[in-house]
């Protein structure tokens, strides 16, 4: 045991993290090293040590000396209370117990106080940094035949501080207060596991869409090779088949939007009016012209006709000095004439 704490608590009821409580500090030897009165909050800084002795007021706990029969260990806590019950004020729900061994002949030290003021003692005391190893009644920590075993130890520090404390106290663990910091540390350890985790499945989802890219590229330059034999490297599968497509369409006369069969579908379909009465179609350098046969119904609303027609890019105008005679050419291709 390296340096060790010893406090002088005042009633347990009454402590509060800015309470004065009085302190000695001991080497490994039992020589004192320091010794004053200090605030709980502020103990730590002052005095930094891990192990701590509480010594409780003296109205804060009862001791006593019972006599039990030679019982096997687990079942020693549960005879000790049993043997106190009677002795009591309180519920035993309402106490913290703590006994020492049983000596040889059957007698037990037995501690208790009020459960409610310990563990709150406890929670400030932990709060405030205080490793607390024992909580020690006043009577079991003085020396013994002390002349005033009813009075609180008090500086300066003389041998009442000094006197060794049994191996047994009231900081039993199961009372102990939950770690707060380890609890943070849990939450964060099982928060980085999960996001390692969500990580780790991130990454797989990436190299299975990486392999069905590759898997369709694949599949994309072999459809483009078969279908385009004269292609001997495929580097942008789908701008080289775009490629080949529309030298095919050159080809064949329907490469573009202002080729002869584009333009005849689009206008049709904005001249309803005029399906059954076409009675000439002729196209020359971009420019589609119907005749239409008398008997058809004219739009009776042009500017709709006009609309429709902007929004297929068709420039669509009757013929200024031959009746029935309708004129169809794409805007970009009009607006190059009118440029050149």
């Amino acid at each position: 045991m390296k340096h060790r704490l010893r406090l002088a608590l005042p009633p347990l009821a009454q402590l509060t993290p800015q309470s004065e409580v009085a302190f000695a500090l001991f080497d490994r030897r039992g020589r004192l090293l320091r010794s004053g009165e200090q605030s709980v909050d502020r103990l730590v800084e002052t005095v930094p040590v891990q192990y701590v002795q509480a010594i409780l007021h003296p109205d804060d706990a009862i001791v006593l000396t019972v006599e039990l029969p030679s019982l096997p260990t687990a079942r020693l806590d549960a005879a000790v209370q049993s043997r106190i019950e009677p002795l009591v004020l309180s519920e035993l729900a309402d106490l913290c117990i703590a006994h020492g061994p049983r000596t040889p002949d059957g007698r037990i030290q037995v501690a208790w106080t009020s459960r409610r003021p310990l563990l709150e003692a406890w929670r400030v005391l932990h709060e405030s940094g205080l490793e607390i190893k024992a909580f020690t009644p006043l009577e079991l920590a003085l020396p013994p035949g002390d002349p005033h075993p009813g009075q609180p130890l008090q500086l300066p520090v003389d041998a009442r501080w000094q006197a060794s404390l049994p191996d047994w106290s009231l900081a039993r663990p199961e009372w102990r207060p939950a770690r707060q910091a380890h609890h943070w540390r849990s939450a964060l350890r099982w928060t980085a596991a999960a996001a390692l985790l969500w990580l780790a499945g991130l990454h797989l989802h990436a190299a299975q869409l990486r392999g069905e890219v590759r898997a369709l590229q694949a599949r994309a330059e072999q459809t483009a090779q078969a279908a385009f034999p004269a292609l001997t490297a495929i580097l942008d599968p789908l701008r080289q088949t775009q490629g080949q497509v529309d030298r095919l369409r050159l080809a064949h006369g329907v490469s573009a939007q202002d080729d002869f069969m584009p333009l005849s579908l689009d206008t049709a379909q904005i001249l309803g009016f005029a399906s059954g009465h076409v009675s000439a179609l002729h196209y020359d350098d971009g420019q589609l012209t119907l005749t239409l046969a008398e008997g058809y119904a004219p739009p009776a609303d042009e500017t709709l006709l006009q609309r429709n027609a902007t929004a297929a890019a068709i420039l669509l105008r009757k013929d200024a000095d031959t009746p029935h005679v309708w004129h169809a050419q794409r805007i970009d291709q009009r607006s190059g004439e009118e440029r050149s």
